[in-house]
């Protein structure tokens, strides 16, 4: 299955390793400088995986988290951090937020792990809401089935809670 990943990052040398990396793994890859250019590719796309850097020219690593959960809510984050740099103004909080960080220099292996491991965990969580609902929807036709009543209000409210929780 073709994912979507939005990397976020100024360095050409990082957008240049990460675009040979990932492109024989036939994910969708989108290229963005910084958080301006990436918040206009989110107004387009909806990426599964967003890679940015922690460290963001005119903007503090939490505001851009904040922004880059706003516009895609169900995106994994995976932060780069320089070994030798700060958070960016990210606090321990904010980075609780991510789903997982790479350290500068980047490695391949450890790259190619990570975005691996992400999507699928993506994919099981988006199969496991569909069987979630399918669950919900199949206990709700099985009782009336068994039954012939078609429920009350309540019945169903409480189903649609089941199915959103």
């Amino acid at each position: 299955m073709t994912s979507t990943i939005l990397i976020i990052d100024d360095s050409p040398s990082n957008q240049q390793k990460l675009f040979t990396w990932l492109r024989p793994t036939g994910n969708r890859l989108s290229f963005a400088r910084d958080c301006h250019s990436a918040m206009k590719i989110l107004l387009r796309k909806q990426p599964q995986l967003i890679i940015f850097s922690v460290k963001q020219p005119h903007m503090s690593a939490q505001r851009l988290i904040n922004k880059l959960q706003a516009r895609a809510p169900m995106a994994k984050l995976i932060g780069i951090l320089s070994a030798t740099a700060s958070s960016g103004g990210a606090n321990p909080g904010s980075m609780q937020q991510i789903s997982d960080v790479l350290i500068e220099p980047l490695c391949q292996e450890e790259v190619l792990i990570t975005v691996s491991q992400l999507l699928r965990l993506q994919r099981l969580s988006m199969e496991n809401d569909y069987l979630r609902e399918e669950l919900a929807f199949s206990s709700l036709a099985a009782h009336w089935h068994t039954t012939g009543e078609y429920g009350h209000e309540q019945e169903i409210h409480k189903i649609t809670i089941h199915k959103t929780s």
